[in-house]
């Protein structure tokens, strides 16, 4: 039985329906660490290598299935992707052991590795206005919503409501379902897609000839946002805690959204903005962040970790949405897929990298050391991104200048 399908506009508004729930499962599990550690007695290592094992799969996906939505579709790998996020949060919603755990965070990777690079070349494919920005600008806010919400809904519902373990991956589940049941309206291709491929390889890392200048800034830009957010989900829970004074998983939830929330509004206004423009702003905001974030651990001050949780924020909606943007505006219809899923590779890797390190950094060096040596990093790859886009002053001028 054929079903109707929507116009592109409403195909639009679901593609990025799909990608806020898919931002939404990946980061589900980050608000319930502190109760697992606590009921399960589950160390920071441990839990450290079940954060990492999302990112690690989701890159493998990426890299090895990035084009498969040429192949066979851009509404067929969504609700892939779709239908392994929900069995991701059925094995969260009925897990025993930590072992079940890990296999969530494996079919979370998988799902979102295959809704991510479809979902943001359909964003541009579906794309109802003449705004060439507007795709890579909605995709930042749907992440950023994404975890807003699984943040501070994961709190609520873990303070108030009962079966704190579970409950939440129930409601998640619910969501998944429905946006399964979205996806079957969309149509089956989009009208700028490009032409069907029949046989299919593996895809790797693919930049067309010319775009390489185009394709490390945004990666760099990209990865530089996510491996900052990264600081937060590994290690913002317990600065909270150790800043704000509180164990109360609602006031910490709270505290943490704020940034993800304002990564909307900085992704908003990157849509007005040209992508260089947004990426310098993204950078300049990472590093006036990390230095009042570790000013904050160092003398407790709860002033200026909401600060570089409002400039953490602001950096992820301005990078991402720049870098995003860029690739976006740049790619050729032909390598769309490819060049954006290309991007989210480095991306990934960042804040794979970045959630381990800040792990691992705290078990073996101290909280303390932790966060200066993840400031350090991750300030020095905003600065040579930041340099990066003087640097290419005139080629990045004729960028800006694409049609919006």
């Amino acid at each position: 039985m054929l079903m109707k399908t929507v116009s592109s506009k409403a195909a639009f508004w679901i593609v990025a329906w799909v990608l806020m729930i898919s931002l939404w499962s990946s980061s589900a599990p980050s608000i319930v660490f502190p109760v697992y550690a606590s009921q399960w007695h589950v160390t920071k290592a441990v839990t450290t290598g079940i954060f990492s094992v999302y990112p690690i799969v989701l890159t493998l996906i990426l890299l090895l299935l990035g084009n498969i939505s040429d192949y066979i579709g851009r509404r067929n790998t969504l609700l892939t992707g779709l239908a392994s996020l929900l069995l991701a949060a059925l094995v969260f919603a009925l897990a025993p052991s930590v072992i079940w755990l890990f296999i969530g965070r494996v079919l979370q990777g998988i799902g979102v590795g295959l809704t991510a690079g479809s979902g943001a070349a359909a964003l541009v494919e579906f794309n109802p206005s003449s705004n060439k920005k507007l795709p890579g600008s909605v995709n930042t806010i749907t992440q950023a919503f994404g975890l807003f919400l699984a943040t501070i809904i994961g709190a609520a519902l873990i303070k108030y409501a009962p079966a704190p373990l579970y409950l939440s991956y129930w409601v998640l589940a619910a969501l998944v379902v429905l946006s399964i049941i979205l996806c079957f309206f969309l149509p089956q291709k989009a009208e700028s897609q490009s032409a069907v491929k029949r046989t299919w390889k593996l895809q790797g890392v693919k930049v067309p000839q010319g775009l390489w200048g185009v394709y490390a800034l945004a990666a760099l830009a990209v990865g530089a946002g996510f491996a900052n957010g990264a600081v937060f989900l590994s290690l913002g829970a317990q600065i909270a805690r150790d800043v704000v004074g509180t164990q109360d998983i609602l006031v910490i939830g709270t505290v943490l959204s704020i940034s993800y929330l304002l990564a909307a509004v900085s992704a908003t206004i990157a849509g007005r903005l040209g992508p260089i423009t947004s990426i310098r702003a993204g950078m300049v905001s990472i590093l006036l962040g990390t230095v009042l974030l570790v000013t904050a651990a160092e003398i407790h001050s709860f002033i200026l970790f909401i600060s570089s949780s409002v400039l953490g924020g602001l950096a992820f909606g301005f990078s991402a949405s720049g870098g995003i943007g860029l690739a976006a505006m740049n790619a050729p219809a032909s390598y769309r897929v490819q060049f954006l899923s290309a991007v989210l590779v480095v991306a990934y890797l960042c804040q794979g990298a970045s959630g381990y390190g800040g792990g691992v950094a705290t078990s073996t060096l101290g909280f303390s050391s932790a966060i200066w040596l993840m400031a350090v990093l991750v300030g020095l790859i905003a600065l040579f991104t930041l340099l990066f886009t003087m640097k290419k002053r005139k080629e990045t001028s004729v960028l800006t200048a694409n049609p919006a």
